[in-house]
């Protein structure tokens, strides 16, 4: 059978199914009883999808088309970038990668078995038990990263229920992106920086915690890197591969997570930009132009049918959780602004603050001469961050830190590549003529920033995410024969989890409360008897229930905090006055 055929066969098929689709299946999926129902049925849109795909598969097989590469007079011109006088050393830069790479894997093995915390701990939860249709179609909870939770699923079924099961293709991905940025940086920078940009990300405090986060952060990084240095590719040298290449990794990135739709919006603005610049430079952007709308259709298409299912139920989380003051900051509110500086600081230390302007100074320095290297590099890695604050405040949602992960690879090739030019300009001025004075004083300087991130690990690897473990073993020696324990509000997803496994009866030796009159209720029953009370993530608590939160206030006092790596996660512990 020929390609044609076959094509128009699939095609036909395609649009049967898009038409006759049955709806069982669909109507029996999970649903989510707190969530008001979704505008549209997610079953239409991927009817429409398949019929759609169909038409086009019917389409090809009826055209004579054939990939022909564009005319490199009419493609963006590849930018040269400075080199030292190493180009006989690419066997040891391939090695010192490797090393760098190894180091990276090593801290992110390291107490990858504790604690999981409330959203890693949602995820097992509520869709370990579901079949991977399920994941695809379903969306109650923003915890879904379709990706990761399908991984999630794969390494639980291999390895069993364990913390670094769990949190594996986070580290897997985590690791990865150590090459990928390298390979993206040798886009706009030297080997030497290149490797710098390397070494700076693998002993990041922060990469290092999303590392060691069950959820799709990492691999957002990953993807959202690649993609950006395969357009970058795909528009200097119009390889088939290389547009293909892309389409797949945009399509992975769609799955990793929801925000990275911005990523290919800014891509969208670069392929924009550059047909701009081809007109400025006199060149018809006719066939460059033809060759990015067939791709970004491509992808924008393939994006739209793998959320197909779930993009009313999307809408609906997005209007319900992401309007809720308790599940994130105003984005103009001092409390964001007191939230970013913590978990900044929380791998650079409170010195950071003092040295905010230089930071920043240095970094625009280097994005000056990263966006001169390669322009479109430095457009594709920032504008995501821009049109997603753009999103968020236009729409009024709440915003968090997580949602601007995506500054850290750039802000680290800006620091590294500001760097080494104030070491040129250094090396100027005290009138080194030493080729490698240079990049010395770059490496010093690295070093430092690297040293200062590897002991603020320190403390990261000696406190858990969140201390349910601790917290419970802390209970079960204090709570004396009749005590109660009562779990509040967010504190219940952990204790859930972990109580079962060390001992906890639901129901006789603690009970879970999200309201005061479930908290009277226990009470009432149980009369006379001394309670132990368990709270997390107090600014939530206080928003959500704040009658409660004064209720407790009044009539408990602290008696044990355990502190946590993530935001307002410390578990604190209070006895009745």
């Amino acid at each position: 059978m020929s390609r044609r055929n076959g094509f128009f066969i699939l095609g036909v098929a395609l649009v049967l199914v898009g038409i006759f689709l049955p709806t069982d299946w669909y109507n029996s999926l999970p649903k989510s009883i707190e969530l008001p129902p979704p505008p549209v049925s997610g079953l239409s849109l991927l009817r429409v999808s398949l019929f759609i795909d169909g038409l086009l598969f019917v389409v090809l097989s009826l055209t004579k088309w054939k990939f022909a590469q564009i005319n490199p007079t009419e493609r963006l011109s590849t930018t040269a970038v400075f080199e030292e006088n190493d180009s006989g050393y690419t066997c040891r830069y391939t090695l010192f990668l490797a090393v760098i790479t190894t180091l990276a894997l090593f801290l992110r093995l390291v107490y990858l078995n504790s604690d999981l915390w409330i959203d890693e701990i949602t995820t097992i939860s509520r869709y370990g038990d579901m079949s991977a249709l399920e994941v695809l179609a379903t969306y109650t909870s923003s915890n879904n990263h379709l990706l990761n939770t399908l991984l999630v699923k794969l390494a639980v079924r291999i390895f069993g229920e364990n913390e670094w099961a769990v949190r594996l293709p986070a580290v897997i991905f985590g690791v990865a992106t150590i090459p990928a940025i390298y390979w993206v940086s040798r886009l706009a920078l030297s080997r030497r920086v290149s490797l710098y940009v390397a070494l700076l990300l693998a002993v990041s405090y922060h990469h290092v915690f999303f590392s060691q986060n069950a959820r799709g952060y990492t691999a957002y990084l990953f993807f959202s890197l690649v993609s950006s240095g395969l357009l970058v590719r795909g528009l200097q040298e119009d390889r088939a591969r290389v547009w293909v290449f892309y389409v797949a990794t945009m399509l992975l990135n769609f799955a990793s997570l929801l925000t990275s739709f911005f990523v290919f919006a800014s891509h969208i603005l670069v392929g924009a930009a550059t047909l701009f610049a081809l007109r400025r430079r006199g060149v018809s952007p006719t066939p460059l132009s033809k060759r990015l709308g067939v791709v970004f259709a491509a992808t924008a298409f393939l994006g739209f049918q793998l959320y197909a299912m779930v993009l009313p139920q999307v809408y609906v989380v997005m209007q319900t959780v992401y309007t809720d003051p308790a599940a994130g900051y105003s984005a103009f509110s001092g409390e964001f602004i007191k939230e970013m500086v913590r978990g900044v600081t929380a791998g650079f230390g409170t010195g950071l603050i003092l040295g905010a302007i230089p930071f920043l100074v240095i970094a625009g320095v280097g994005f000056v001469e990263v966006f001169r290297h390669q322009w479109t590099l430095a457009l594709a890695l920032v504008a995501p961050l821009v049109l997603t604050a753009a999103w968020l405040i236009v729409n009024r949602l709440i915003v968090s830190p997580r949602f601007f992960l995506l500054a850290l690879p750039p802000a680290v090739i800006c620091v590294v590549q500001g760097v080494y030019s104030f070491a040129s300009l250094i090396q100027r001025f005290l009138g080194k003529r030493e080729v490698s004075f240079q990049a010395r004083l770059t490496a010093v300087a690295v070093l430092i920033l690297s040293i200062i991130s590897l002991a603020s690990l320190k403390y990261y690897y000696t406190v858990p995410k969140q201390a349910y473990r601790a917290s419970i073993q802390y209970l079960k020696e204090e709570r004396k024969p009749g005590d109660i324990i009562i779990v509040i509000h967010l504190a219940e997803t952990g204790y859930r989890y972990y109580g079962r496994s060390l001992g906890l009866v639901d129901g006789k030796d603690y009970f879970f409360v999200r309201s005061m009159e479930s908290l009277d209720s226990v009470l009432s029953s149980h009369p006379g008897k001394s309670s132990f009370l368990v709270t997390t993530f107090p600014r939530a608590l206080r928003i959500s229930h704040p009658d409660l939160n004064e209720r407790i206030a009044k009539g408990w006092i602290s008696v044990r905090t355990f502190p946590a790596t993530v935001g307002d996660g410390e578990i604190s512990i209070w006895k009745n006055r």
